[in-house]
């Protein structure tokens, strides 16, 4: 536990010194609050059942940025660490690969709910978005939406060869993904096929998820995104630890 709570402060240390990781999880999502803020509004939307754009866009926004902290920020930052030999340092010593990436979980997995933290205190506070579901549900949507996309990201830095490989594939996961995720435009108004075709994105259950759970859904009618979200959790996790190494 020793080992693990001094790895943990290290780890927190470097990521705070990743401009891409505080970029992504600390600044760009008050940021994206403010910006939605200013350009639209929350006035009342009659297509939106009367509910205004920041009380819509603000679980897509954390939705997504979840997805560009797996797709960007960890694997970027855990190759670089492999690229610079950092990691074939731990490899010598007792510390095993379950301690290193639980220590690695916790930071980034702090550093994406306090960026959530941020983004709602904005959204709520400057422009009054609200969603009228109970808070530990929009808790626990937004803690496995996070848990997924993480998991995600440690699976990419076991297959990616390098960190210059995680800008090219993660920006050819990233803009599909965002397509269709229906964070930017409403999948309603979107031909049939391409509303078919983002049952088959994980984004998209992740945003549908966590904004249900935002205004208040009942959890059956969550619960087949919230399986879909899970399991791309177990999968990716599995990836992950089976494929981990340290050069």
């Amino acid at each position: 536990m020793r080992a693990f709570r001094s790895l943990a402060v290290v780890l927190a240390k470097l990521a705070l010194r990743e401009p891409v990781g505080v970029f992504f999880t600390l600044a760009l999502p008050p940021a994206m609050a403010v910006l939605f803020g200013l350009a639209f509004g929350n006035a009342p939307i009659p297509l939106q059942e009367g509910r205004g754009t920041m009380d819509h866009q603000l679980p897509a926004i954390a939705a997504w940025v979840f997805a560009m902290t797996g797709l960007f920020t960890i694997p970027g930052a855990l190759l670089g660490r492999r690229d610079a030999g950092t990691l074939r340092r731990f490899q010598v010593t007792p510390l095993r690969p379950a301690t290193y990436l639980a220590a690695d979980v916790v930071v980034h997995l702090g550093q994406a709910l306090l960026g959530l933290a941020l983004l709602f205190v904005v959204g709520m506070g400057a422009f009054g978005a609200r969603g009228g579901g109970a808070p530990w549900v929009v808790a626990g949507a937004a803690l496995l939406d996070a848990v997924a996309f993480l998991a995600l990201g440690y699976a990419l830095a076991a297959l990616l060869p390098n960190a210059r490989a995680v800008l090219v594939v993660g920006n050819l996961l990233a803009v599909p993904m965002l397509f269709l995720s229906g964070a930017t435009a409403p999948l309603e108004v979107m031909p049939e096929a391409v509303q078919r075709a983002a049952q088959f994105n994980p984004l998209h259950h992740a945003v549908a998820l966590l904004r249900g759970a935002w205004f208040g859904e009942p959890w059956s009618a969550l619960a087949a995104s919230a399986l879909v979200v899970a399991g791309l959790a177990v999968v990716a996790a599995g990836v992950a630890a089976a494929r981990f190494r340290w050069a």
